[in-house]
């Protein structure tokens, strides 16, 4: 065992690495609005493709309908992250403090505190972006936890938006040599379409998992005129193959109408217990901007904030005897695709 009287001296902290990143949030839920209310909502105007009807000349005009617009009400999930944090901590040495101590005790204990509080929104935050995940690839986020019962908030995507290949129409993970494979252009060529349908929306943007990447750029069209010889492309196609991999996503180039993303990321549920990926292997996402995602967070049933609207309310308080310090976050977030159907999940492998 050291002896922490030698002349050794604490040279660094190794940090934690594994903190949450906001790439889904960013890229597609960049509109963030607090509501004074239980419930938040979102209005939409309602887009059809209708046409002006004829009628003759020497006849009464046709008395058409109004354009519409609908209203669409969501109830926020609720997070009360409490902790007790240890006693003993402001006593004893911080993590990254000088051996033999350089803080009072009164400094040890805020320092605490503040880790715990920095800890508590990056667990929030984790949670946003799996709300994103899943209302990029469902159309919907399931609320289920201990003691409260599960609700699914349905944002009402058009059932043509989600899409699971199976058989022979799954995207093959290797081909023959010399052998053409066009499926994933053919895939996404037509679901483009579906997309512009659906929402009126252009596509801008293809997100991939490991599997979905590995598929795509075996597509021998792809291959020829964004890999191999990217330079005689006259629309700008490059795609870069080389291993890349950054927390969140990480850019791989230009095809067609898109920009192309490799996503990474891994929660772990508080209900199994398990570590899963957010956006699950072999899927492809396709969205844009027109999405108009929101980070949507409702008013904090707590007196102590006035019952007002706040992303993250902390609060702290001394249990009496035994002595002990409560530590607690607060927040009612909901991550809304507004313009649910401008976004389209693929199963392909």
């Amino acid at each position: 065992m050291e002896n922490i009287f030698d002349t050794s001296v604490l040279v660094q902290v190794v940090p934690n690495l594994k903190t949450s990143q906001n790439w889904l949030l960013d890229r597609f839920f960049p509109n963030v609005v607090t509501y004074e209310t239980e419930e938040v909502a979102i209005d939409v105007d309602v887009g059809l493709r209708r046409m002006a009807p004829f009628v003759s000349p020497l006849v009464e005009g046709k008395l058409v309908e109004q354009r519409q617009y609908q209203t669409n009400v969501f109830k926020p999930a609720y997070i009360k992250d409490k902790r007790a944090p240890d006693l003993r901590k402001p006593i004893r040495r911080q993590i990254g403090e000088h051996i033999g101590g350089e803080f009072t005790a009164a400094e040890r204990e805020m320092l605490n505190l503040q880790l715990e509080m920095a800890d508590q929104i990056d667990m929030i935050n984790r949670r946003l972006e799996w709300m994103a995940a899943s209302a990029l690839t469902k159309g919907k986020v399931t609320v289920a936890g201990e003691g409260y019962e599960t609700k699914v908030v349905d944002f009402g995507q058009s059932a043509d938006l989600t899409i699971t290949l199976s058989g022979s129409d799954q995207w093959p993970l290797s081909i023959a040599s010399g052998a053409t494979n066009t499926q994933p252009s053919d895939d996404i060529e037509a679901w483009q379409t579906t997309f512009l349908k659906n929402s009126g929306a252009v596509p801008t943007d293809l997100v991939f998992t490991n599997k979905s990447w590995r598929a795509f750029r075996l597509d021998t069209t792809i291959k020829d005129n964004a890999i191999t010889f990217p330079a005689l492309s006259p629309f700008g196609n490059q795609i870069n193959i080389g291993a890349q991999i950054q927390k969140g996503a990480v850019y791989k180039g230009r095809w067609g109408n898109f920009d192309l993303w490799l996503y990474n990321d891994w929660a772990i549920d508080p209900v199994t217990g398990i570590e899963e990926p957010l956006i699950a292997d072999g899927a492809v996402i396709m969205s844009c901007a027109d999405l108009m995602g929101t980070r949507a967070f409702g008013v904090i049933l707590d007196p102590a904030f006035n019952y007002g609207p706040l992303a993250f309310a902390p609060k702290t308080w001394v249990k009496e005897d035994p002595a002990q310090r409560l530590l607690m976050m607060q927040s009612a977030p909901l991550v809304i695709p507004s313009r649910v159907n401008a976004s389209l999940c693929a199963t392909v492998v």
